[in-house]
This record gives structure tokens, sequence and C-alpha cells, in this order.
């Protein structure tokens, strides 16, 4: 299995190394940890040179711009070794504690950045659709990597416009929550663009909900996708895997 976006920065990992250790015990030949900010994604690019199977995205979440100033402590771990991706970038309108303005300027910085340096692009989009939708319309043709819609949480009409534009879409442990009520989005998402994650620590899935999450978790939310499309676990972990290593461009694992 692949994780293809956690949080090993977070302060519940203590470092991340246990999750790290087990990670050939517990099922992952991979993973991918994502900063939210300079820090982390400083953090994020050190864990993947250091460890193997463990890969690294870099960038400024939208709900974490409060505390940063541009884009200079980003640029230089685009080109560090095994940072795969730039993210996650995006727009949160359910917390709304940054600016609008502030949140959509930073996405725009960091989508030129993207076709500047052609890294696959990690965006997360939370109750923004209005305006998110239409941004990323108008930078489809000028990415030269593909893109993700993590964590999609959006309606099934959403989710085609998407994958019309060629963007590839993430489900994480939500799907598995009794009111989830996603199967008609779980089925829309073609085979060649279909991924899966847990945002660990966040969005434990059922039978754990309630816990802290874990990237081992990602099996319930294939668990899931697969009963959703009918389809059995082996099909579905082999076809979200090879999406994984196509999307990122992972080489090497455990």
């Amino acid at each position: 299995m692949i994780d293809t976006h956690c949080h090993l920065t977070d302060p519940f990992y203590a470092g991340g190394e246990d999750v790290i250790k087990n990670m050939k015990r517990d099922g992952l030949e991979a993973l991918v940890t994502v900063g939210y900010d300079t820090a982390t994604s400083v953090e994020c690019a050190r864990l993947a040179a250091e460890n193997k199977g463990v890969y690294a995205a870099v960038g400024l979440h939208p709900s974490e711009l409060d505390h940063e100033n541009g884009l200079d402590g980003i640029l230089p771990l685009l080109n560090a070794p095994k940072v795969v991706a730039l993210g996650e970038i995006g727009l949160d309108y359910h917390w709304d504690n940054v600016p609008r303005a502030r949140q959509k300027e930073y996405l725009l910085l960091q989508l030129e950045l993207a076709c500047k340096c052609g890294k696959p692009v990690i965006i997360h989009s939370r109750e923004c659709d209005g305006d998110m939708l239409p941004i990323l319309k108008s930078y489809a043709k000028k990415l030269t990597a593909p893109l993700v819609m993590h964590c999609f949480s959006s309606s099934e009409e959403i989710a085609c416009e998407y994958v019309k534009l060629g963007f590839y879409i993430s489900f994480a442990g939500t799907v598995t929550f009794k009111n989830a009520k996603k199967g008609d989005v779980i089925r829309a998402v073609p085979d060649e663009l279909l991924l899966a994650e847990t945002d660990a620590p966040y969005l434990t899935p059922v039978p754990h909900r309630g816990e802290r999450n874990y990237p081992a978790y990602v099996r319930f939310t294939i668990e899931k996708i697969a009963e959703e499309r009918g389809k059995s676990f082996d099909e579905i972990e082999r076809l979200t895997s090879d999406n994984a290593r196509r999307f990122y461009g992972i080489t090497e694992s455990l």
C-alpha cells in the first residue's frame, strides 16, 4: 500500500520515527509526508532524504499563512532529494481563519511556481468550489505535471469537472463515515485518476474513528473504495499504488 498524503511532522508522531520503522510491518511500501508551512516542509524534506520509502511534498496551506511571508522558504526545497510535489496548497472557507484574498493570492503564487518547477500539485479545497474550480480551470493547460484534489469532499458533479481536466481525485478516511454518502463520487472517478490517502493524523477511518490516524489505516479507505466500485481489495490496492507511483514518480519503495 502507498499512503499518498499524511503529516508525519505532526507532534502526535514525535518525529515520525515509529511510523517509518513500522512501515514494512504495516504493509506500507511508501508514503508521502506533506508540509503545510515552511517549517513542516523543511522537516518533511529531511525525513524523505533520510528514510527509504518516504517522500515529501512542500507548500503553504491556506490556513497557515498568517506566519508566512512569501515563498522563499519553499523554493530551495523543491530541488531537494525525494521532494516529489508542491503542496498542500489551496483554499479553505470552512475555518476561514485567513482572509480569502490572502488565500487566493498564495494559491495563485504557488500555482505559478508549479508551472515553472514542473512538480505535481496537491490541492486542499474545502467549501470553496465556486472559487477553486474556475481558478484550476484557468491553470489546467499551463501545468506540466499532474494535479490531485486531496481528500476530496465535494459532489459527483464537481468531481466530474476535475476529471475532465485530467486531475486526480484522492479519497481519505471520510469515505468510511456512516454519513459520508460518497459512493457515486467514488464510482465516478476513472481508474487511472484514483488515489487513496489517510491525511493522518486527521480524519481517522472507521473502525478507528475517534482515535488518532496512522498511515497504515489507508487500508480502510482502500477497502471502502473497493466495496463501492465492486472490486477486490487487492485490485484497488494495486490500482491506487500504481497511480501513486505514476503521479509522484515514486521509484524507490520498501
